[in-house]
């Protein structure tokens, strides 16, 4: 391990290089002082000339920043969906990498970012401006192998301008990462990765109306009419539904997942409040609602195509609708900041919001659900406290307001979870 003063002159000698060949604007390869491999830090600062963000009107734009031959690349991505800023591995046993997901980057401005892992301890951290924008608990770490080496960084020429570039074969600890951090930077935008201070919740004492729908959930008959896409298992216990897949661990990741849909076709002011207990610590749990088929069909007529869990159908389909992700423990989301609350619409998928994390994994306990919708203004609380809040435009970027329409709730096909006491009440 090198003394800290030789880590500050291999930063410099790799800032200079970086900056001539940033200059001349062609890709520029970088001999590095040491091999990178099971343990390493990259941060650079993202130069930007003007403002990015996802939607109706956002093309697919992919660009490699960097790379670290034999061992990953630094990739960004920008599409309708959102922007990613992401570190890839060429090869590994079971880690996925590093992914920051944002639904924009303001501009001109410039970004802190760094990312950093030692993997035979199983840590891998990612700071964006400093702020820390991995939430995983300790106990999910897993060690893993970087099974290739690299000695070069090659630096890629493109729209997005790098500087301030750090390479080195150390796991950084988190009360040093601000040191390495441009003191205008530090603690920048924290609002892009949806840690606003929240407001307090839409008052619905005295605008909460009739009662639209009610299911315990507790037995078969409290689910009478709904409608099941993919291959679920439903139980009863403890006067709850259970939910779980017939497909526990799909080998291609993309099956075993499904929808539960409640018959009724909703109004568009609404408060649905559910109760949730996850049993499983992994996995995905969604509400979607205000869902209708194109052009304003019901989702269930026949003209639509058959729906039969796969994701793909319900976000880039022929169904509009938004959808809230309130429990997220995948191995895609615990190596991002994907581990949140956050609200999308579809079709197309396009990130509306990012929230705070409302159901932590790992409390086996039921949580007093509530998703409410005023019109354009959506809001999300978990036990009496907001968790996201968004109103939507209803602009060209990420279309018209959705209306109306159906409810259900989603599971990835690695979660179980229990459900009951469902409500939809009106909204005056």
């Amino acid at each position: 391990m090198k003394s800290k003063y030789g880590f500050l002159i291999i930063c410099m000698f790799i800032l200079l290089l970086s900056s001539l060949a940033m200059a001349k604007g062609e890709a520029n390869r970088i001999e590095l002082k040491e091999l990178i491999q099971n343990q390493g830090t990259i941060s650079f600062v993202l130069n930007i000339d003007k403002t990015f963000q996802n939607g109706l009107e956002s093309e697919l734009y992919t660009q490699d920043l960097m790379k670290l031959p034999g061992v990953g690349s630094c990739v960004l991505q920008i599409d309708q969906s959102g922007i990613f800023i992401a570190f890839q591995w060429d090869s590994t046993t079971t880690h996925l990498g590093f992914y920051l997901f944002l639904r924009e980057l303001p501009g001109p401005e410039k970004y802190h970012i760094l990312f950093t892992w030692d993997a035979e301890n199983g840590l891998s951290d990612g700071y964006f401006n400093g702020i820390p924008f991995r939430l995983e608990n300790p106990d999910y770490y897993q060690p893993w192998e970087v099974t290739g080496s690299a000695s070069e960084i090659e630096i890629e020429p493109g729209n997005f301008k790098i500087s301030d570039l750090v390479v080195n074969g150390q796991y950084i600890e988190t009360n040093e990462v601000k040191g390495m951090v441009p003191e205008d930077l530090c603690g920048q935008h924290s609002t892009l990765l949806g840690m606003d201070n929240l407001p307090e919740s839409i008052n619905i004492e005295k605008r909460k109306g009739r009662l639209l729908y009610e299911s315990k959930l507790n037995n078969k008959e409290s689910l009478k009419d709904w409608i099941l896409e993919g291959p679920a298992i439903i139980d009863f216990a403890d006067s709850a539904m259970i939910m779980r897949s017939e497909i526990p661990n799909p080998p291609d990741g993309s099956t075993g997942h499904f929808n539960y849909w409640c018959p009724i076709e909703f109004s568009d002011k609404i408060i649905v409040e559910w109760d949730f207990k996850p049993l499983t610590d992994r996995g995905v749990c969604h509400l979607f609602f205000a869902a209708r088929g194109k052009n304003g069909l019901d989702i269930f007529d026949s003209s639509l195509p058959e729906r039969d869990g796969h994701f793909q159908a319900y976000i880039n389909g022929e169904i509009d609708n938004y959808y809230i992700i309130y429990f997220s423990n995948f191995r895609i989301m615990r190596t991002s900041n994907m581990a949140r609350t956050w609200l999308c619409k579809s079709s197309p998928q396009t990130l509306l919001s990012l929230g705070q994390l409302s159901v932590i994994p790992g409390e086996k306990r039921f949580h007093k659900m509530q998703m409410i919708k005023d019109g354009n203004h959506i809001q999300l609380l978990a036990d009496g406290k907001v968790y996201l809040d968004f109103t939507d435009p209803g602009n060209d970027r990420w279309g018209t307001v959705l209306t109306g329409g159906k409810i259900s709730f989603r599971q990835m096909a690695v979660t179980m979870a229990m459900y009951r006491n469902f409500r939809v009440w009106e909204l005056n």
